[in-house]
């Protein structure tokens, strides 16, 4: 399996990513903090649904729980700061986020919107509404 973090980047980011943890309650997972962050990677690298998951990063729904608990307590988040905030990971940055694995969608380019069919208030099915009024007896 190939890795995106080398030893020195880890070395650099492993303290942050303890830094990072909410509170040292609870039991300590079967995969490292490490394997997790790789998995991540490779699953924003790649593109592969969770359930597709090499077997290397451990269990599938488990990676998956750990990403949601981290996104839900914040401590993804706070992880993402203190990267900003460091000088000595601008290779670490450049390894995490990308061109390749961020995307926006077309509207957010500047994209022009389809226009609809018209009526007075620009909905689709103005005149429709506008043939049965005109068709119904007057009140």
């Amino acid at each position: 399996m190939r890795f995106m973090l080398t030893d020195a980047q880890w070395e650099l980011l492993a303290p942050l990513v303890e830094q990072s943890r909410p509170h040292a309650a609870g039991t300590k997972p079967e995969l490292s903090e490490r394997l997790f962050l790789e998995g991540l990677l490779y699953w924003a690298r790649t593109g592969v649904p969770w359930r597709d998951l090499p077997g290397e990063f451990g269990a599938w729904d488990a990676v998956y729980n750990r990403f949601r608990r981290w996104v839900h307590t914040g401590r993804l988040e706070r992880l993402f700061e203190l990267l900003t905030t460091s000088p000595a990971l601008d290779e670490v940055r450049r390894v995490l986020l990308d061109s390749s694995i961020v995307r926006a969608h077309q509207h957010a380019a500047g994209a022009r919107r389809k226009k609809t069919s018209s009526g007075p208030t620009g909905r689709r099915g103005d005149r429709d509404w506008a043939a049965v009024a005109a068709a119904s007896p007057a009140r």
